[in-house]
């Protein structure tokens, strides 16, 4: 088993997966542009974990060819990466499984983790699933899940989205989004929603809320989220959308023609807990293309 090359090695998980093929072309383009290793990993079936040790007849044969699959799948992935990017640091390493665990601890010392939305298997679960979950609830780093049906699953010219809220995860989301956009020359569209939530239906109440003064401070609010961007990279085209409707549709309404969308893992909210967001979820859900979860180490 080989480690990390790198402290800030971008980190794709490898399942055997075609999209995991794809997620890891990806992180290859970004790797090269940020002048980054690439790291594979694969995580290992092992006995007790999908078959009992009694069912299995030769236990140590059932080893032997679970390492020469997982050799396999990794030579291809390699393979492929090194076509592409012929220059490229790539490492690689095998773990023993649950896939989300091994994941969660590479991310303590990774710049990026990647995982495709769904795994490998006949029992795949439905969009996302507890793989991709674990590790977005739980990384120490951003996490790029890999949703992509373009024809090549490398970065084009679209432009990325970023969620903006004015919370400490909202301003490395837009860091995160600013540093994608510079690397591979590309617009930004910083999005943000706001609304009065319950507060509409009850008509008394709205009555007494000045919404001119509220639209205001929202405006401002996303100035000063993206202040000294435009400054620090003159060629950067940033635009601004600030709009009166539910995060996740405005959200979703922009990603139909992004390459990435790159959100904080929650909300700014008074009911934010350390679990990802329902906005974030959302978009796991229903966006097509890969969506960045920044997250501080927790």
């Amino acid at each position: 088993m080989s480690t990390l090359a790198n402290r800030q090695a971008i980190v794709v998980g490898i399942d055997g997966s075609e999209r995991a093929l794809r997620a890891a072309v990806w992180a290859a383009a970004v790797a090269q542009r940020k002048n980054a290793p690439l790291h594979l990993a694969h995580s290992l079936p092992t006995p007790g974990y999908h078959f009992s040790e009694a069912a299995l007849l030769f236990q140590d044969e059932f080893a032997a060819e679970v390492e020469r699959s997982a050799d396999e799948i990794l030579d291809g992935v390699a393979h492929r990466v090194r076509q592409a990017f012929p220059n490229i640091r790539l490492s690689r390493s095998t773990h023993p499984g649950p896939a989300g665990q091994a994941l969660v601890g590479m991310s303590e010392h990774a710049e990026l983790v990647v995982a495709g939305a769904t795994g490998a298997g006949t029992m795949k679960s439905l969009v996302t699933g507890s793989t991709v979950m674990r590790v977005v609830n739980h990384a120490h780093c951003p996490v790029t899940v890999f949703r992509s049906q373009s024809r090549s699953p490398e970065p084009d010219h679209s432009p990325v989205i970023v969620g903006v809220d004015g919370s400490e995860l909202s301003a490395l989301a837009i860091e995160s989004a600013v540093e994608f956009a510079t690397l591979f020359e590309v617009p930004i569209l910083a999005v943000h929603a706001w609304g009065a939530g319950d507060i509409v239906g009850r008509r008394p109440a709205g009555e007494k809320v000045n919404w001119k003064i509220v639209a205001e401070e929202q405006a401002v609010l996303v100035a000063e989220s993206l202040a000294g961007w435009r400054e620090k990279y003159p060629d950067l085209q940033l635009t601004t959308i600030i709009e009166e409707q539910n995060p996740a549709e405005l959200l979703l309404e922009y990603a139909a023609d992004a390459q990435l969308v790159v959100v904080g893992s929650h909300g700014h909210n008074r009911f934010a807990g350390s679990l990802m967001g329902s906005t974030s979820q959302n978009l796991l859900h229903h966006v097509m293309c890969p969506v960045m979860i920044c997250r501080t180490d927790v």
